[in-house]
C-alpha cells in the first residue's frame, strides 16, 4: 500500500518539477534516488530525470488490447501532458478530448500508477528500479556554477528575432554538413520572456547538435499557445541521446529561465526536442525586498506563468520604479533599512500615479490588519507559498489582463 503522505510528495515534485532549486531539497530524494551527489543541482536533474521515466515508463505497450486503447493511454498522456509538457489544465482538456471532471479523474489514476510504482522503487525487494540517472560532468558542473552567479536578465523578444540570430550563428556549421534547415514561423508571433544570453545559447547548442548528427534535413518550427511558446526542432535522421552531458547543459540554459526542454526519440520518426518559453504578458510585478533571494525565489515562482518582474532593492527605488516602470501590481516587503515598507505604502497610496496599483504586503511580521488599514489589498505571510502568491496575483491584477492560462490550476477532486 502507498502512503498517503509519499502520494502527496509524488504530486508535490510533479509540480515543481523544472523548479531546480526547489527540487534540490525534496523529501523524494532520499527515498527513490539513493545516495545523493552533494552538488544541488544535480541532485534536482537526478530526481527530475527519474520522475520523467517513471511517466514514461507507463506508456502503454503497442500491443495493449485494441479494445479499450483510449483508456489505456489516457492515465499516461494526463500525465506527460500536464507536468513533462507544462500544459494548462485546459490544454490538457482540449489535447485528450475531456472535461474537466474527467482530465482530474484521469490524473488521479495516473497519479496513483505512478506513486506505486515509485513505491516499489522505494523497495527494491518487492520490485524493480529504474536505472540512476548518470553523474554530472566537469562541463555540466562548470556550467552549473556559472549559472548559479548569473543574474537572469529577461526582456519581451520577438521569437522570430531569437531564431534569426541563432541561425546566423548557425549558418557556417550547416554548411560544413550540407544539413538544410527549413523554419517555419507563423506570421504575428507573441513575443517571449527569456534571458537572451541563455536562450540563444541553448537554441544554438540543440540545433548544433542535430546538425553533427543529420544525414539531410532539420526543421524547426514555432507553436504558440496561451501560456508558452513552444519552438520544436526535428532531426529525422537522429536518434540522439539526450542524456548526454551536452544535452544536460541544453536543458541547464532553458530551466535557469523558467522554461522547459521536452525530448522524444523515436526509432521511426527520429529526434523531437522542444523549447518552452514563456509567453510574455501584459502584467508587470514590481518586486520591493532588500533580500536578494527573495528575488531570485519569485523569478521561479511566476517565471513559468508569462509575468514580467520589476525589481527594487529599497524603499526609495520602490517609489522611483513605481511611477516610472508602471506596473500593474506590487509586492512589498516591510523590514527593510533607511525606508520601511509601511512608510513606501503610505508614499504609494498617496500619490495619485500609483495609488491605483494593488499592492500586496509579504511580511514575517504578523500585521494583516496593519497592511489592510494602510492601503494594502493583500498579505501573505513569509515564507510565501507559491499557489497562494500566484492565487493573489491572479485575483489583483486589472480585469482586462485576466486570463485562465495565469490562474493556478485546482486541487485533484475538487
Amino acid at each position: 500500500m502507498v502512503s498517503e503522505e509519499f502520494r502527496k510528495q509524488v504530486k508535490d515534485a510533479l509540480e515543481h518539477l523544472y523548479d531546480t532549486i526547489y527540487l534540490q531539497t525534496h523529501p523524494l530524494l532520499t527515498q527513490i534516488t539513493g545516495p545523493t551527489t552533494t552538488n544541488p543541482v544535480t541532485r534536482a536533474q537526478k530526481l527530475r530525470g527519474l520522475l520523467k521515466d517513471a511517466i514514461e515508463s507507463l506508456r502503454p505497450q503497442q500491443d495493449s488490447p485494441s479494445n479499450a486503447p483510449r483508456e489505456a493511454w489516457r492515465g499516461y498522456l494526463a500525465l506527460r501532458y500536464r507536468y513533462v509538457q507544462g500544459m494548462s489544465m485546459a490544454q490538457t482538456e482540449n489535447k485528450l478530448g475531456l472535461s474537466l471532471r474527467q482530465l482530474h479523474r484521469e490524473l488521479h489514476k495516473g497519479l496513483d500508477a505512478l506513486s506505486a510504482l515509485l513505491w516499489e522503487m522505494r523497495m527494491p525487494e518487492s520490485g524493480p528500479t529504474l536505472a540512476p540517472a548518470p553523474p554530472a560532468s566537469g562541463s555540466v558542473q562548470e556550467l552549473e556554477s556559472e549559472l548559479n552567479q548569473w543574474q537572469l536578465d529577461r526582456q519581451v523578444c520577438r521569437v522570430q528575432a531569437l531564431v534569426d540570430e541563432t541561425l546566423w550563428m548557425l549558418k557556417p556549421l550547416l554548411e560544413q554538413h550540407a544539413v538544410e534547415l527549413a523554419a517555419d514561423l507563423p506570421a504575428d508571433l507573441p513575443p517571449v520572456l527569456a534571458d537572451l544570453t541563455l536562450t540563444r545559447q541553448a537554441l544554438f547548442k540543440a540545433l548544433r547538435l542535430m546538425a553533427q548528427n543529420a544525414r539531410n534535413a532539420i526543421s524547426l518550427k514555432v507553436d504558440p499557445h496561451d501560456e508558452q511558446i513552444d519552438i520544436i526542432l526535428h532531426c529525422p535522421s537522429c536518434a540522439l541521446a539526450t542524456s548526454d552531458e551536452e544535452w544536460q547543459m541544453v536543458e541547464l540554459l532553458v530551466n535557469q529561465q523558467g522554461g522547459k526542454l521536452v525530448t522524444d526519440i523515436q526509432p521511426e520518426t527520429g529526434t523531437q526536442v522542444t523549447l518552452s518559453l514563456p509567453r510574455a504578458s501584459q502584467t508587470r510585478v514590481l518586486v520591493v525586498d532588500d533580500n536578494q533571494a527573495i528575488h531570485q525565489l519569485f523569478e521561479r515562482y511566476l517565471a513559468p506563468h508569462h509575468y514580467e518582474i520589476v525589481h527594487a532593492h529599497s524603499g526609495q527605488e520602490a517609489l522611483q520604479l513605481a511611477v516610472e516602470a508602471h506596473p500593474d501590481l506590487i509586492t512589498l516587503d516591510v523590514m527593510m533599512p533607511s525606508m520601511d515598507g509601511w512608510r513606501v505604502l503610505r508614499d504609494l497610496t498617496q500619490n495619485p500615479a500609483t495609488a491605483h496599483v494593488p499592492v500586496i504586503v509579504c511580511s514575517v511580521l504578523k500585521e494583516p490588519e496593519l497592511a489592510f488599514s494602510l492601503g494594502a489589498r493583500a498579505y501573505l505571510k513569509k515564507p510565501v507559498d507559491r499557489l497562494e502568491l500566484l492565487a493573489t496575483l491572479a485575483r489583483l491584477q486589472p480585469a482586462a489582463s485576466l486570463s485562465e492560462a495565469t490562474l493556478p490550476s485546482a486541487p485533484e477532486g475538487s
